[in-house]
């Protein structure tokens, strides 16, 4: 007998607007969802029960890129070309390309196209560059392990972009800092004027915790002066805050050799391959465009080129956390899966326990974190200001006039160049040589 109702004895949920549910299936193609992961989330999430067969109909009805149905090879082979000559020392491999291709392109190419591509565009020397054992006597090192997320974060600042790094003159450089959880996600990666001060770091370290209303049980770091808020900060959230892992088994702070505080210190390798040895190289290009000594080309360097280099860190962050890692059947920790997937308690609050951890999280509530920032005599706007306010308002003004071109490091000297001459000549006019001194 028909059934005159057309249902099928199942409720589905409903099904948000096609706008939206277009942009939630491509967030998950984004984000390297595996289709059962993708099932759950429409379920737990927007309310949305289908099985694999529906979501596949989906996928095709909002053209939600495949790799399997991928058939524009000259589209292919001209992005892979493109992302390829962004990376100067050819140090990416397949897997990043095809992940930049996705995150940036909007469409997923298959790895045997990727590789083919590349074998055919550069030859063998990227793979030779990146082959496992080229480095004699690398030191040896354990399986890490964890209870849970948050349980331990890892912080250190980055020095190869900043002054003493480039030697391209005093003030011509860029430092960065950077947090991640034992587990594995980049919680925080940002430019500071200066990693060594204290009041910049406890700032950075707040800024972390605001973002997500947590801290961890530990912070890991490898010592230094500039520790001392980020240390107090960590302890008096500890003491104030209940935690199930005890201060004698998990202190809130601990130092321990650099060459130890692995998660960290690996993520600034990672960050080289996607795009930092091509960065420094980009960077180091300004000695044939800056003036050793010059006000205005020391300004407008650390104007523009931390804006790049954060963009930069912002897409390292975007493609490492969402990518899925490789397989490791051994491996202790969750392999085989996207960090932001292991630490999506926002959608799903058991996704950490589905990898065997728990979400040890010491939460955090905004108001002791505005408690704890102002107990800092560096206010933030200061801590972080690059170039005095009047130079910044210039500088700014004359982007715009330029019609704010696309800001990137492949034209971060094309820009400079064109704004340097107008900043000078507005700043000659205006009289602001004193302003801009101080």
């Amino acid at each position: 007998m028909v059934n005159p109702t057309g249902a099928n004895g199942v409720d589905n949920g409903v099904f948000p607007p096609d706008e939206q549910l277009r942009e939630i299936l491509h967030e998950f193609q984004r984000r390297s969802l595996s289709l059962p992961i993708r099932l759950r989330y429409l379920e737990e999430h927007h309310g949305i029960k289908i099985g694999k067969t529906k979501l596949k109909e989906l996928n095709n009805k909002f053209e939600v890129p495949s790799a399997r149905k991928f058939k524009a090879i000259e589209q292919a082979t001209a992005a892979i070309a493109d992302i390829i000559s962004r990376d100067i020392n050819q140090g990416q491999g397949p897997d990043t390309v095809k992940k930049i291709a996705s995150l940036c392109c909007s469409f997923v190419i298959s790895s045997d196209l990727v590789r083919s591509t590349m074998k055919g565009l550069v030859g063998q020397g990227p793979s030779d560059m990146r082959r496992p054992g080229r480095r004699t006597g690398p030191k040896k090192r354990g399986a890490l392990d964890a209870i849970g997320i948050f349980q331990e974060i890892h912080v250190d600042g980055h020095e190869k972009l900043n002054e003493k790094g480039l030697h391209m003159g005093a003030g011509i450089g860029i430092d960065v800092y950077g947090m991640r959880d034992h587990v594995g996600k980049v919680l925080w990666l940002v430019v500071v004027p200066n990693a060594r001060l204290s009041d910049t770091v406890g700032h950075v370290f707040l800024d972390m915790v605001s973002a997500h209303q947590a801290t961890s049980v530990q912070v890991t770091f490898d010592g230094g002066i500039e520790l001392g808020w980020l240390a107090a900060f960590q302890t008096s959230l500890r003491c104030v805050k209940f935690s199930k892992l005890s201060f004698q088994q998990w202190p809130p702070c601990v130092a321990v050799k650099s060459t130890s505080n692995i998660s960290i210190e690996s993520t600034w390798s990672y960050d080289r391959k996607f795009n930092g040895r091509s960065l420094r190289e980009i960077l180091e290009e300004g000695r044939i465009h800056l003036i050793p000594g010059d006000l205005i080309h020391r300004h407008l360097f650390r104007w523009l080129w931390p804006q790049i280099v954060q963009i930069g860190l912002d897409e390292f962050v975007d493609y490492f956390n969402n990518q899925k890692t490789r397989k490791q059947p051994g491996r202790r920790l969750p392999s085989g899966v996207a960090p932001n997937v292991v630490f999506d308690t926002r959608h799903y609050q058991n996704m950490p326990q589905d990898y065997g951890l728990e979400n040890v999280a010491v939460e955090v509530t905004q108001e002791a974190i505005d408690e704890l920032r102002a107990l800092i005599e560096t206010p933030p706007e200061e801590a972080f200001r690059w170039v005095p306010d009047e130079f910044a308002a210039l500088a700014f003004e004359v982007y715009i006039h330029l019609g704010s071109p696309t800001i990137e490091a492949l034209s971060g000297w094309a820009i400079f160049n064109a704004m340097a001459p107008r900043i000078r000549e507005q700043v000659e006019t205006r009289g602001l040589y004193e302003a801009i001194s101080v």
